[in-house]
């Protein structure tokens, strides 16, 4: 499926003193690619006799993204909302639709459910279409959201200090890895750090919390260390600015890092500190300098 896109476009460029110096012509620019996703679930139902029956779909919920790394999607999607947290209840989760007969993904994917899964997913269920910018909306109330944090204390696990150096080498990181964005300047990125301070995995998508999901997707195997061990404890990147879910979502993996380009929202900073979350906003690098503002936990800073 296509991330990008080629358009023609009339360039102009103008002296803002003599506008009748105005130049134009014509040339191809790239977009990047902003399509509909359908995610369907499926379960089973059991009878008076204790036998299971599988259910006919059911659409979830319909989202904006960039086309590509959907299972993943997906997957951060279900973790991170506190949909589902044990995967041994997913029987599948595969593209469906008649794209399928051509051997090519398909704008639909669907979850099913395992026999013994008493889960219940229409409480996510949101007849309007969700936009590249919605994190939350549509979901459940903020509280119910909040509940389904981890309540593990912040003392159990003993963190190391980000160095102040490492910042504008990880935001260098992120921007160096994020193809999609060099091509089209029309993409988030979300970048995970380690121990290390080295990036080990980058995902992009044009809204800002699908390509935080696609990230913790791809990257739930490096959770299942334990929350207790200081090698679980990592790092994230933004690109975009951090609003509410973004931390919600940093929380609910075990993230106690935040570094983000743009600016926070009130209710990111007051989550952050909740959840003992080290928030960097407005990262700024120019020659040998930096600049950022520290929102919450200065002292997991060196």
């Amino acid at each position: 499926m296509q991330t990008i896109k080629p358009y023609s476009v009339v360039n102009i460029g103008a002296s803002s003193e003599r506008v009748s110096n105005t130049q134009r012509f014509e040339c191809e620019d790239l977009v990047v690619v902003e399509e509909p996703l359908e995610i369907w679930f499926s379960g089973y139902s059991r009878s008076s006799s204790g036998s299971h029956s599988k259910t006919s779909p059911k659409l979830l919920f319909t989202t904006m993204r960039t086309p590509g790394d959907d299972i993943n999607l997906v997957k951060g999607w279900l973790y991170s909302s506190g949909a589902i947290q044990d995967f041994s209840k997913i029987e599948s989760i595969t593209h469906t639709g008649s794209g399928r007969l051509k051997s090519q993904a398909t704008n639909r994917v669907q979850i099913n459910l395992a026999a013994e899964a008493h889960i219940d997913l229409s409480d996510y269920q949101r007849a309007e279409v969700m936009n590249s910018a919605c994190g939350v909306c549509g979901q459940q109330s903020i509280e119910n959201i909040l509940d389904k944090l981890p309540q593990t204390s912040a003392t159990d696990i003993p963190l190391p200090l980000l160095p102040v150096s490492a910042v504008g080498l990880l935001t260098q990181q992120l921007r160096d890895k994020q193809v999609l964005f060099e091509q089209t300047g029309g993409n988030h990125g979300a970048g995970l750090f380690n121990q290390e301070i080295q990036l080990v995995d980058v995902r992009e998508d044009v809204g800002r919390h699908n390509a935080f999901d696609k990230l913790i997707g791809a990257n739930l195997h490096r959770k299942a260390t334990g929350r207790h061990e200081i090698e679980s404890v990592l790092g994230v990147v933004l690109s975009s600015r951090a609003s509410f879910d973004l931390v919600q979502k940093a929380a609910m993996v075990n993230i106690r890092y935040i570094i983000a380009l743009g600016a926070p929202s009130s209710l990111a900073i007051d989550l952050a500190k909740d959840c003992d979350i080290c928030l960097l906003g407005f990262v700024k690098t120019s020659d040998a300098k930096i600049k950022f503002n520290v929102y919450s936990s200065p002292h997991m800073l060196a």
